[in-house]
């Protein structure tokens, strides 16, 4: 019951933020001219389908090899939290130490809800694109992100920094990482855990996902001027919750950034 209530008390919120970009990024015009159009529809759908099929059985394998996944990386991956910590020391404890804690408030929404919207609403903005390419481009930048995550989730074993003092070989006089997101939303971690194992931080696929969106909005600034500010707000304000949040390690953004970068590139290549 818990678990319905608290699913429910996301895509709420992410319902109501996600219509309400659509309207002003598209526009209310726009998106009843490509809806009356049957035969449009029709053919984008027919267009897309195939992008939307390979990201789905990537999807698909990486909800059923969850759990299989993460014990093949106990068991062979390489254990890189000590690795990380050497690299950056308490820099995510600076982070949480810089930012107010009430600023919880707005960094947890956004990291959940906000996520949300960043990841799904860029699909259906660019279904009114005067062309398929932004959204063919798109999706397939979200399966090559998901793909190279699953190779790296099974190779490494890492944890959050929030989880750092109870990693064997841990520095005892690492600054303390508080749990912020499991503290303020507990709901939303036991939600996050159907769909993620806590090993599974580097790279950080949030801001993977949040930096390919941002710059797939860059790209298509011109026929939706609108979307590019929001995207950018959204996706910078995920980033940062990353951290203050306690959930990934600097390196694991950095990693994830790249991996946006190389997937926007390759689905460029892909889309043709």
């Amino acid at each position: 019951m818990g678990f319905v209530v608290t699913a429910g008390a996301v895509a709420g919120p992410a319902l109501v933020a996600f219509a309400l970009v659509l309207l002003f990024c598209v526009g209310r015009d726009r998106i009843g001219t490509v809806v009356a159009d049957r035969g449009l529809l029709r053919d984008r759908a027919v267009g897309i389908a195939p992008y939307v099929g390979s990201l789905a059985l990537i999807l698909l394998i990486n909800k059923g090899l969850l759990r299989r996944l993460e014990a093949f990386s106990f068991e062979y991956g390489y254990r890189a939290t000590t690795a990380i910590y050497a690299i950056e020391g308490d820099f995510v404890a600076a982070v949480q130490d810089a930012i107010p804690r009430v600023a919880v408030y707005y960094f947890g929404p956004a990291y959940v809800v906000g996520y949300v919207v960043l990841v799904a609403a860029p699909v259906a903005v660019y279904a009114f694109a005067d062309d398929l390419r932004p959204l063919k481009r798109l999706v397939a930048a979200y399966a090559v992100n998901y793909a190279v995550a699953i190779v790296c989730y099974g190779g490494i074993v890492a944890y959050g920094p929030r989880n750092y003092p109870r990693v064997p070989g841990a520095d005892p006089d690492a600054a303390t990482v508080e749990p912020l997101l499991l503290d303020w939303f507990g709901g939303v971690t036991t939600l996050t855990s159907q769909v993620n194992a806590a090993t599974n931080v580097f790279p950080s696929l949030h801001t993977a996902l949040s930096v390919t969106v941002l710059l797939a909005a860059v790209s298509t600034r011109d026929e939706f001027p609108r979307w590019t500010p929001v995207a950018a707000v959204l996706a910078a304000s995920i980033v940062v919750a990353t951290l203050f949040l306690g959930i990934h390690w600097a390196a694991d953004v950095v990693a994830g950034a790249v991996l946006a970068a190389g997937s926007v590139a390759a689905a460029n290549r892909i889309v043709g």
